[in-house]
Formats: C-alpha cells, sequence, structure tokens
C-alpha cells in the first residue's frame, strides 16, 4: 500500500510531553468537585459541556467522560504566523468518573499526557482545533479528532479512537481513520481491531472523481508491541502504532 496516508497522518501528529501536576480526589459527592482550581469543564463550539454519559463498567450506573481545560489568560499567546490572531495554548485534561451506588463518583481513568490537544498550537498555528466528541454508547468510550488546517495543507483527516474498561484499565480496542486530499479527493482509510490485532487499510478511493475512486482493501495480521491504555495515550502514541503497521515485512 502507498505510504502516502502514513505522511498524511503524522503531518498533524506533533511530539508534546504535557504533563500536568494537579491533584484529583480519588472519590468525590459531584462532577464539578473533580475541576481543579484554575480549570474549567470544556464546552464545544455550540456552547455545550464536552461531558458525555453512559455505563462504561457494566453495572447499569451512568458513568461520566468530562474534558476539562486550564483557564489561564498567561496561555493565550499572540500569533505572528498564518491563523488565528492569538493561539489558546491552556492544556486539557480527559476525566472518567465511576458512578457509585450512592450517588458520588470515583476517579477511573485520567489523561493528562497532551492526548487531548490544546485548542492551539505554536508549531502549526492553522492547524483548527483538532477535538470533535467524545461519547459513550453500548459500553464503549469514543473520542474522535479532526484535523484540519486552514493554510498550507490540503490534507485532512477524521479519527476516531475506541476504548473499553477491561483488565481494570481502559484498554484501546478500536480505531478508525479516514483521511483526503481536498484539492483531489483522493481517498484512504485505516481501520484497527486492536482484540483481534487485524487491520484493514483501504487505498484507491476517490470522493471527487466518479472514474477515480478505485477503492482496494488490504488486511494485514499486526502483532502490536504492547497494550495501549487511555491514562498513556499522547499526541505521538498513534505514530508508535502505525510504525508497527506500515514498517512489518
Amino acid at each position: 500500500m502507498k505510504r502516502k496516508l502514513f505522511f498524511i497522518l503524522s503531518l498533524f501528529l506533533i511530539f508534546s510531553l504535557y504533563t500536568f501536576a494537579e491533584n484529583f480526589p480519588q472519590k468525590a459527592k459531584s462532577i464539578n468537585d473533580f475541576v481543579p482550581k484554575g480549570w474549567k469543564i470544556l464546552k464545544d463550539e455550540n456552547g455545550s459541556n464536552f461531558i458525555t454519559k453512559g455505563d462504561l463498567n457494566k453495572d447499569k450506573l451512568e458513568d461520566v467522560a468530562i474534558i476539562i481545560e486550564k483557564n489561564d489568560k498567561k496561555n493565550i499567546k499572540k500569533n505572528e504566523s498564518l491563523g488565528p490572531d492569538e493561539l489558546n495554548l491552556n492544556p486539557r485534561i480527559l476525566l472518567v468518573l465511576f458512578k457509585e451506588k450512592d450517588g458520588t463518583y470515583t476517579l477511573a481513568a485520567k489523561n493528562d499526557k497532551g492526548f487531548i490537544q490544546s485548542e492551539g498550537n505554536e508549531e502549526t498555528p492553522t492547524l483548527m482545533d483538532t477535538l470533535s466528541n467524545i461519547s459513550i454508547k453500548k459500553n464503549v468510550l469514543k473520542i474522535t479528532f479532526n484535523y484540519f488546517m486552514s493554510a498550507g495543507s490540503w490534507a485532512t483527516s477524521t479519527e476516531v479512537y475506541i476504548f473499553r474498561f477491561q483488565n481494570n484499565v481502559f484498554e484501546l480496542i478500536g480505531y478508525e481513520s479516514n483521511s483526503y486530499m481536498r484539492n483531489t479527493g483522493e481517498e484512504e482509510k485505516v481501520s484497527i481491531n486492536f482484540s483481534t490485532n487485524k487491520v484493514k487499510m483501504t487505498s484507491g478511493g476517490n470522493m471527487f472523481e466518479e472514474k477515480e475512486n478505485k477503492p482496494k482493501d488490504e488486511w494485514r495480521n499486526v502483532k502490536f508491541k504492547k497494550k495501549y491504555i487511555l491514562d498513556e495515550m499522547t499526541e505521538s502514541t498513534m505514530n508508535e502504532i502505525l510504525d508497527t503497521i506500515y514498517y512489518i515485512e
């Protein structure tokens, strides 16, 4: 398969080593009790909180996943390049809370390693906010990212990460990517099932030209180096996964 998709995805996977020294309670009465001072629950473009609810550990109680963002004006930087006038570099943290029978919440998972990227990006200021959606359905947590640059690249992609609570952690069990070139319509897809170690790669598609739309599927069995855990995910984790897929013999 052509390596174009690897290049497209790598274009957006910018390395970072975020860690945030915030203390979170292991158990609390309300969701807001898990939001540290100087942080806020992130809102989407429609003004709704980035909160999703649903049963994640199969106890028939409504668990919660939320994304919080640091609220510090010092992290709003002036942009001297293409893109918006200002860049919001405030870090974000994903929290997963299990609801208990007494109505309290227990901290079940936390990602503070930059997997949920800041709204702005100093290295690529034309990259729009990548966070699209979080949802809980059928006992799994899905996190969706959209990669779109207002200038500097025609490439765009949508990526979905799927996590399930098993072995007392949230393991990455699935990944879906659909990328295409906005100028030519060339389209490629990747679907990974980490439970079966099977990868489906689709190349040769075209969103604009019916005559050139000749998608071809390629299946691979891949032995991944390790289990990927929600708490440990970073911006560079997918580079590691793609290396395993694209460079096997």
